[in-house]
């Protein structure tokens, strides 16, 4: 992975995992009501897991010897996919005290 693309993970990698939760999230709860499993549940903490990559990765990527405006990408990216992991926990949160079943 190039640094440029390393900079805007957090940017690119924590909202797609945030929109595939939440259109995920919306499917799921039927098949797990019918089915009696729990993907749901799987997929909200991968979606968190993805969102922290991405954050991990914009973080791993801020050189002090980049210009300014990439440190500036990267920090941003940080704070991104931070803001995106925490949104994906409280949506994993609501999941594990919510019955899919109960509409």
């Amino acid at each position: 992975m190039n640094v440029a693309a390393a900079r805007i993970s957090g940017l690119t990698l924590s909202p797609a995992a945030w929109a595939a939760s939440s259109q995920l999230g919306q499917m799921l709860p039927y098949a797990d009501c019918d089915m009696g499993t729990g993907w749901i549940i799987f997929v909200t903490f991968l979606a968190v897991a993805l969102a922290l990559g991405g954050a991990l990765i914009s973080w791993q990527s801020h050189v002090s010897t980049a210009s300014r405006s990439a440190r500036f990408i990267s920090k941003v990216g940080v704070m991104v996919g931070s803001t995106f992991s925490f949104a994906l926990i409280l949506q994993g949160a609501a999941t594990l005290l919510l019955n899919p079943c109960a509409r």
